[in-house]
């Protein structure tokens, strides 16, 4: 056939407009009945009565169908009327008629105000069992692996139950042509596998009816159309709606398309995937081939089965896409989270932007400056692109696989982008991510020529007469985006998105943070300076009461405000969480051990007090150590003194009992009236610190007990541990961490450095030294070490996934953290040591020892 010239084509929306819902006729191998439900009389009739049920038409209008079919039949047709949920038809009955007719087979539906029933005669030798066969057909299907090879199966299994001496899978593109994927053919038949068929050969009401109706007969497709009588509905007045009919007469250009392929007789069954027609299973016969209504109610539940069978295989591959795409974002996002730089983290790294896409190449637009990997456009042809593209769509998306045929420009890239999929990823009109795919030229071989698919037979739409195989090259496009793509690109830019809102959010939250904290620091300050303030207004009045000359007052005022001077100095520099009691200790006596190493003896667990207690402490030392130095101990060469303090029970309650004790010096007497040293002493201890001070003068030297309560401890260091953990799982055993393999997760290299080597000082080993979450989560999935320690804060991205993967594994771990208050834990890792910086060997070395203590992993216990 010779293409047709422009202005000679076929308007095909003439075929989509035809009404083949009411062709006002039926197949004439059947009987219908249009029966009124509230007398159940026929009120229209169409086909052969006479020979089905012994009558004409004009005998039978009007006549109540009980009359005719029996009252068996017409009970049940009541019945299925009055229970009917909708239009399907359902098996009805069987029957005999009266005065020597056919034995028949009903079936009936509701539809347009009446009840239509369908009679057909009853063969011998029909299907007993369709369920059976049903059974049998899916069992046969069920082996396959791949969507192709279970088509195939389809195809065989259909040739097999029905007879048609060719059967074909036919799928559908998003253009609406279709394919035939796979067949089985009789010997003689043509093989039309893997040819394409255009669109138009289904209409658009005939894909709504395939959506409606499983199944479709036409047992011979010479047939004389039966009329229906009369035409219009005394019900409605229009034409009877036969959408649901199985005798449904078939448009005319339909049969002049099957018997231009050479066919007499077609069934098809509707393949429906997600509420889409997906494809046809098309059943051939070169002569006149009838299924009887058993059979192809069998037909019509494999359909339906398969249909939920290629959904299953579908969405499972659709599935396995999506869990692929959804790691890669989540590893691009997890990039994107730790860097500024947008271009970089998406296409720099691994994985990049085109292990989430297949794609030749793709590009990063942001504020002007365009970055691209793979096969793209230029700068200049991307910056032109993406302003016809804004200009184009506001949704944040544009999706062409025939970019040229829309935008002109693009044919001169179209080797490199006849396909774009982009994404816009912010407000600014021109930051987008783009994908390109390039011309893929590709040979598409039709039934026959898609330009000649309908011509005009004078007034008569024909179907086109070869469907021998035609070629074309098609050109100025690239492979289709797939759906599953396109919801993977909304994904990427609704993910890229959230952080950005999330990086805009965490900074106003930052600012907010930093602005209260300020305001704290100030009220901190101005509370802090008050309080000295008036502690040293104290100091002054009562040294000036106590002092018996002008030197002597500011002697010892000077001595107690250097004792204060330098607990502050050494609170600021522990950021005020804590000082050491040794220090203190050491400090004020410092002066006295220069040259005498022996006069002073210093012993106590390591134990930090808190600020309030340390300067008490440390006024009460410094009353000791000028009186000692003036009447004591130390003001001889001889005296020696003893200080001691350790965590005791006494009274029920548990204290920190620090004891002065001197001896070696000038006998002492106790004094005939209290000073301020000695007020200081006492009062400072009950009322500051709810302690209490105990001060007592025999001859030998003086001798003080202080008693301070353990809640003014801030944290005990070393093996020694405070009231949270008890002394027997504090203890750091050596032998148990020798060679046990830890995972270091520190972000600062030197730290990381300086922990190495504190660790391996203690026999353990570094398993590995990661500084990223990502790192530390691979590291921590390959479960290569006995014990972790993990920094909660890397460089802004919380360590949490990491301590997620080791708790499922059951390897311990401790928390590790520079913030000053500690960060708060999420409640999930409630109980889980964290241990703050600068690192005191000993607390991190007896953190890691507790946590392995009491690990709930044997295996882990038992590795070296």
């Amino acid at each position: 056939m010779t293409p047709v010239d422009a202005s000679e084509r076929v308007d095909l929306s003439i075929c989509d407009r035809e009404p083949i819902h009411a062709p006002g006729a039926i197949q004439p191998h059947g009987v219908l009945l249009a029966l009124d439900p509230n007398d159940m009389r026929i009120a229209q009739i169409a086909g052969d009565t006479q020979a089905l049920l012994g009558a004409p038409h004009s005998a039978l209008i009007g006549q109540n169908v009980e009359a005719r079919l029996g009252a068996v039949a017409a009970t049940r047709l009541t019945r299925l009327a009055a229970d009917a949920a909708g239009p399907r038809s359902c098996l009805a009955f069987e029957t005999e008629a009266g005065d020597g007719a056919l034995a028949l087979e009903g079936v009936v539906h509701l539809g347009d105000g009446v009840i239509l029933v369908e009679l057909e005669p009853r063969r011998d030798g029909v299907e007993s069992d369709p369920l059976g066969l049903v059974q049998k057909m899916l069992a046969a299907t069920a082996a396959a692996e791949t969507l192709e090879t279970y088509a195939e199966a389809v195809a065989r299994e259909t040739a097999l139950a029905t007879g048609f001496d060719h059967v074909m899978v036919y799928r559908f593109f998003p253009d609406r042509s279709g394919s035939v994927i796979a067949e089985a053919a009789a010997e003689g038949c043509p093989s039309y596998l893997g040819l394409r068929f255009p669109a138009s050969d289904i209409p658009q009401q005939a894909r709504r009816l395939y959506l409606t109706n499983w199944l479709r007969l036409i047992p011979d497709v010479r047939y004389t159309p039966a009329p229906i009588e009369p035409a219009l509905s005394p019900a409605t007045g229009r034409p009877l709606d036969l959408s649901h009919s199985v005798l449904r007469s078939v448009s005319p250009v339909h049969l002049r398309y099957l018997a231009n392929m050479g066919v007499r007789a077609s069934m098809s069954l509707s393949i429906v995937v997600g509420g889409e027609l997906f494809g046809l299973v098309a059943c051939h016969h070169r002569t006149p081939h009838f299924i009887d209504l058993r059979r192809r109610a069998a037909c019509e539940l494999f359909a339906q089965m398969i249909s939920l069978e290629f959904q299953s295989r579908i969405e499972a591959e659709t599935a396995k896409r999506r869990m692929r795409a959804g790691e890669v974002q989540s590893r691009l996002v997890g990039a994107l989270s730790g860097r500024a730089d947008l271009a970089g983290a998406l296409l720099e790294g691994k994985p990049d932007l085109l292990d989430l896409i297949e794609a030749d190449g793709c590009a990063v637009v942001v504020e002007g400056e365009c970055a691209t990997l793979g096969r793209t456009p230029s700068t200049q042809e991307i910056g032109a692109l993406l302003s016809w593209i804004h200009a184009q769509s506001k949704q944040g998306l544009f999706v062409s696989d025939r970019l040229p045929l829309s935008y002109a420009p693009a044919e001169a890239f179209c080797d490199v982008a006849s396909g774009v999929l982009a994404i816009a990823i912010s407000r600014t009109p021109k930051d987008y991510v783009l994908f390109f795919r390039g011309e893929l030229r590709q040979l598409v071989r039709w039934a026959g020529n898609p330009a000649e698919a309908v011509a005009m037979d004078g007034e008569t739409l024909t179907p086109r007469a070869s469907f021998e195989a035609w070629d074309e090259t098609a050109r100025l496009q690239s492979s289709a985006w797939s759906d599953t793509e396109i919801e993977i690109a909304r994904s990427l830019r609704s993910a890229i998105l959230e952080v950005f809102v999330h990086a805009l959010d965490l900074a106003v939250r930052e600012r907010q943070a930093a602005q209260a904290h300020q305001h704290f620091l100030m009220a901190e300050l101005e509370h802090r300076a008050k309080n000295i303030l008036s502690v040293i207004q104290s100091l002054v009045r009562f040294t000036a009461r106590s002092a018996a000359s002008l030197e002597e007052f500011n002697a010892t005022l000077q001595s107690r405000l250097s004792t204060m001077a330098r607990v502050q100095t050494l609170l600021t520099q522990s950021r005020w969480e804590g000082l050491s009691l040794r220090a203190i200790v050491e400090d004020e006596l410092a002066p006295f051990r220069q040259g005498r190493e022996s006069a002073c003896r210093i012993d106590g667990e390591p134990v930090a007090l808190k600020p309030k207690a340390a300067l008490a402490v440390s006024m009460a030392i410094h009353e000791l150590t000028t009186n000692a130095a003036k009447y004591g101990a130390l003001s001889t060469p001889g005296g020696r003194v003893r200080v001691e303090w350790r965590r005791r029970r006494e009274k029920g309650e548990k204290r920190l009992t620090l004891t002065w004790k001197e001896s070696g010096g000038p006998p002492t007497a106790p004094p005939k009236r209290s000073g301020f040293g000695r007020m200081l002493i006492e009062r400072t201890m009950a009322i500051d610190l709810g302690g209490e001070a105990e001060l007592r003068f025999p001859a030998t030297g003086v001798e003080c007990r202080i008693r301070i309560p353990v809640s003014q401890i801030a944290f005990a260091k070393g093996p020694q541990e405070s009231e949270r953990h008890p002394r027997s799982a504090a203890a750091v055993e050596p032998a148990a961490l020798a060679r046990r393999r830890v995972l270091l997760v520190e972000d600062a290299a030197l730290v990381a450095l300086s922990v190495r080597e504190l660790l391996e000082e203690w026999g353990m080993e570094i398993a590995q030294s990661c500084a990223t979450v990502w790192d530390g989560l691979r590291a921590a999935l390959r479960h290569d070490c006995d014990v972790a320690l993990l920094d909660i804060d890397l460089d802004g991205e919380p360590v949490w996934p990491v301590a997620d993967a080791l708790a499922e594994a059951h390897v311990p771990f401790v928390f590790t953290t520079g913030f000053a208050n500690r960060a708060v834990t999420p409640s999930r890792f409630a109980g889980r040591p964290v241990v703050t910086k600068p690192y005191a060997a000993e607390e991190l070395v007896g953190a890691l020892s507790r946590v392995m203590a009491h690990s709930a992993s044997p295996q882990k216990a038992g590795r070296t």
